[in-house]
C-alpha cells in the first residue's frame, strides 16, 4: 500500500502507505469478490484458492516485469478479477503423483498478454524441514508448433542484487503458485500441461 487515501480522525482522510492500510483493501475487494461469486453461482460460497488465484492472475504488474520481491504479483485489479468470474475462466481438478493433466486453451487473435496461473492450497511443512513445499506441481504451455513456456522464477538467495533482479523463466520447485504469461502471443490452440512432479 503506498500512498493511499485512508480514513482518518475527525471524519477525514490522510494518505498513508504500508500494509496497514493495504489489507484493508484488499479485504474489500475480497469481499466484493465473494459476493460477486454468491450471486452468479446460486448462493454457493466461493473457494478462498480461488479468489486468491484470480486476484494474482489479474493484477497490474508493478516493478520488473512478473513477479519480484518488492511488488509481488502486482497491484490487485478487482474489476479484473470480476470479468473472469463472470466468465467462468478456471479451472479445477486434482493430480496424483507422476500424473499429467492438460487442458486445451484457444488464444484469438489480438490479445496482448495471456496468463495461465497454477494454485494449490499447500499444507505447512514441518518446522525443520528444509524446503517449505510439499507438493510441487509443475505448469508449461506449448503451442501447436510445439514452442514451450514455462513459468516466472525467482531466484530467493538472501542478497539485495540477486532479490532486485528480473524473474526469469523456468521450472519452480519452491512455491504453490506458479504463472505462465506470454506478451501478444500467436493466435491459435495452446496446451496446458500440470505435471504431479511430487505429490506425497
Amino acid at each position: 500500500g503506498s500512498n493511499v487515501a485512508t480514513p482518518a480522525p475527525n471524519n477525514t482522510y490522510q494518505v498513508a502507505s504500508g500494509t496497514s492500510v493495504a489489507a484493508p483493501g484488499i479485504a474489500g475487494c475480497l469481499a466484493q469478490l465473494t459476493q460477486a461469486f454468491k450471486t452468479l453461482h446460486n448462493g454457493q460460497e466461493a473457494p478462498a484458492a480461488l479468489l486468491k488465484t484470480l486476484i494474482l492472475n489479474s493484477a497490474n504488474d508493478l516493478g520488473n516485469v512478473g513477479p519480484d520481491f518488492k511488488y509481488g504479483w502486482g497491484h490487485i485489479n478487482a474489476s479484473r478479477s470480476l470479468r473472469l468470474i463472470e466468465a467462468a475462466q478456471w479451472s479445477e481438478n486434482t493430480i496424483d503423483n507422476d500424473e499429467t493433466n492438460t487442458k486445451i486453451l484457444e488464444i484469438p487473435a489480438g490479445v496482448r498478454q495471456a496468463k495461465v496461473m497454477l494454485y494449490w492450497a499447500e499444507a505447512p511443512a514441518a518446522v525443520v524441514a528444509s524446503k517449505a513445499l510439499i507438493n510441487d506441481l509443475d505448469l508449461r504451455l506449448t503451442n501447436e508448433n510445439g514452442n514451450l513456456f514455462l513459468p516466472w522464477i525467482l531466484d530467493p538467495t538472501p542478497d539485495p542484487v540477486t532479490l532486485n533482479a528480473p524473474a526469469i523463466k523456468g521450472r519452480d520447485s519452491l512455491n504453490n503458485v506458479e504463472q505462465v504469461s506470454i506478451t501478444d502471443p500467436p493466435a491459435g490452440t495452446y496446451t496446458i500441461t500440470i505435471s504431479g512432479t511430487e505429490v506425497p
